[in-house]
């Protein structure tokens, strides 16, 4: 009897259990759905404050149009070009590392590509929060992308997109002989927790202006 009594207590115990995980799962999603969107703008607001308290002053950076390098590059975390994708309503500060931090402020370059008009693999990321490129998979082909760097203004014009695996590594080839733009986001956008895919835009240059 004593033993019948411990097995009922138990099963109450995790009937609780299991309801309450339930109402609580039930719950979680109601707030997603439902607030999602005020979540993410009250989180954009206090992104863009952080962005205006940042120091944002453009390092010195020139470019050498015999060697079509850079002589003075970006120091690592500042910004030095806007992101500006008309189709989609992006138009963001490009700072120069792609670490979480830094990406928290705006696009991050990443450090092992090259720079716009240097001729190869540019590696461009952003949170997918709105507000940062939570819209980068409704781009289509034709869209144009424009950077506005320090030391001039390149135009893209977007070739493809893809979904890839997160660990996908080869779907970022490094071109030496084409300039080629890439930017990536997390994906799927509209979900919580951990993403272990990527939207990825492939864009060829179609256009150069240099600072005088």
């Amino acid at each position: 009897m004593h033993k019948k009594n411990k097995r009922n207590i138990l099963k109450e115990i995790t009937e609780q259990i299991v309801i309450s995980f339930f109402f609580v799962s039930i719950i979680i999603l109601i707030i997603h759905f439902v607030f999602i969107d005020k979540i993410n703008n009250y989180i954009n607001i206090v992104n863009m404050i952080s962005i205006e308290e940042k120091d944002i002053t453009y390092p010195e950076v020139k470019f050498d149009n015999v060697s079509k390098r850079l002589k003075d590059y970006p120091l690592w975390g500042k910004e030095f070009a806007t992101l500006d994708i008309p189709s989609i309503n992006v138009n963001l500060p490009v700072f120069q590392g792609d670490t979480l931090d830094i990406m928290r402020y705006g696009i991050g370059h990443y450090s092992g590509s090259l720079f716009p008009g240097e001729g190869g693999t540019i590696i461009l990321a952003g949170h997918n929060d709105r507000g940062f490129l939570y819209h980068l998979p409704e781009i289509k082909v034709g869209d144009k992308i424009t950077i506005n760097a320090v030391y001039g203004t390149f135009t893209y014009e977007v070739e493809s997109t893809r979904v890839i695996d997160a660990k996908d590594n080869d779907a970022f080839p490094f071109y030496k002989d084409k300039e080629v733009l890439m930017i990536y986001t997390c994906y799927p956008v509209n979900t919580i927790g951990h993403k272990t895919h990527r939207f990825l835009v492939y864009a060829k240059k179609v256009g150069e202006s240099y600072e005088k």
